[in-house]
């Protein structure tokens, strides 16, 4: 049976998907009217999201944040409230058309998540410092979704879209080298060596299940993050074009998609990981890999499309979009560090009798804190803005969405559905 809230979410969510489609719209047409009707289906979806929140809230009886659902579910409010705190303050609806994408990504992976309603809370997460600890590190994570969405603009912006056809050509190259090449060297290496590793992943395509493919899917999930640090030298050699930057940015959507469609692929069984194995994620990172590649080369053409026909008219310009960027991060940091780390500790002494236990989360969000906290300083002391900051306002938040659903794979004290 759905529940009260649950029909809420649903209610948000196709306002939302209302409001992306109107943003999208507006951004070849450029009418006036077409903004305000889609801000006012935003600011329509954000009522039915934050009744569900409440009325979820009252019918649990705690805070609604003991889950994955609850989680992202506040995090994407948080997105929205900070898309229409922008459009009133820049009077550019065009930023709209930005997060809009990402809050409407997060609600389909929403979604997707087992949304039972806890009514019982396990000992740890019967304190009220679930609610700071939680909601501001929730708060915190739809800031840094807004600063990853303009960033995704800017270094679409920033790439002249007729640069050298040959340029072109040899930076898709090396992009196919590491990404489809690179993994399959890998997966040979690892055979000429013995490494064989036992897997039960499984694809459910057909009437019959597809078997042994698991030691070749953990071999691309570990070609996967090496693939990664060969974009970011493909993304160095073309700073001069910035087509580095726009590769960067195509592979990053890309790769959100293909992380979706991966994760729409699991709940549906069309393939079943290996349970409670350390390499399941590396089975995970396969699945996404081999959807990365059909994803690329779509968003590719979609996103160049538009940079040719719209983005190089976009009134929004450069600076301004690096200022949001830098406003996102510095909202989101320390709403993260309080609600993260110094809350979580204190949650963490009550709950398990000491600060810090070494817990997969804890690590990961002491990375993330470490990585925002880099970025802070380099713009402050290092003048890190336009592209550089832009890239790792995109990589903040890979970071913070592997942390998530780490969940999943890395199992410890945070391992919450």
């Amino acid at each position: 049976m759905v529940t009260l809230d649950v029909k809420f979410f649903y209610i948000a969510f196709w306002l939302y998907f209302g409001g992306f489609i109107a943003y999208s719209i507006y951004v070849p047409f450029r009418k006036a009217v077409v903004s305000r009707i889609a801000t006012a289906i935003m600011i329509l979806g954000l009522v039915p999201q934050t009744a569900a929140i409440f009325i979820r809230w009252s019918h649990s009886e705690h805070v609604p944040l003991s889950n994955m659902y609850e989680y992202i579910s506040l995090m994407s409010w948080m997105a929205v409230v900070i898309l229409l705190i922008l459009v009133k303050r820049y009077k550019k609806p065009l930023v709209g058309s930005f997060i809009a994408p990402l809050v409407f990504m997060l609600m389909v992976t929403a979604s997707l998540l087992p949304k039972d309603v806890s009514q019982a809370l396990v000992p740890a997460l019967q304190s009220y410092w679930i609610t700071i600890h939680v909601t501001l590190a929730a708060l915190g994570s739809g800031s840094f979704v807004v600063a990853c969405a303009v960033s995704f603009v800017y270094l679409l912006k920033v790439y002249e879209p007729d640069t050298d056809p040959k340029a072109v050509t040899r930076a898709l190259v090396r992009w196919a080298a590491s990404f489809a090449v690179l993994p399959l060297a890998l997966h040979l290496v690892f055979r000429l060596i013995g490494f064989h590793p036992t897997s039960d992943f499984i694809v459910n395509l057909g009437s019959q299940p597809i078997t042994g493919l698991g030691s070749f899917m953990i071999s691309l999930g570990i070609a996967l993050p090496l693939a990664a640090l060969f974009m970011a030298y493909i993304s160095r050699k073309g700073d001069k074009t910035h087509l580095g930057s726009n590769l960067f940015a195509v592979t990053t959507f890309a790769l959100l998609i293909a992380g979706l469609l991966a994760g729409i692929a699991n709940t549906n069984n069309l393939f079943n990981l290996t349970q409670r194995s350390p390499l399941r994620i590396f089975e995970f990172f396969g699945m996404m890999l081999v959807l990365l590649i059909p994803s690329f080369y779509i968003c590719w053409g979609i996103l160049n499309g538009l940079n040719r026909k719209f983005l190089g008219n976009v009134e929004l310009d450069l600076d301004t979009l690096d200022e949001i960027n830098y406003k996102a991060i510095a909202l989101g940091y320390p709403l993260y560090t309080v609600g993260a780390l110094f809350a979580g500790a204190i949650w963490a002494e009550q709950a398990w009798g000491q600060f810090w236990s070494w817990d997969p989360k804890e690590v990961g969000s002491l990375i993330i804190w470490l990585f925002y906290s880099g970025f802070l300083h380099a713009r402050h002391n290092r003048q890190w803005r336009g592209s550089k900051a832009a890239m790792l306002a995109v990589f903040g938040f890979l970071m913070v969405l592997l942390s998530f659903f780490g969940n999943y794979f890395f199992g410890g004290q945070h391992a919450y559905t």
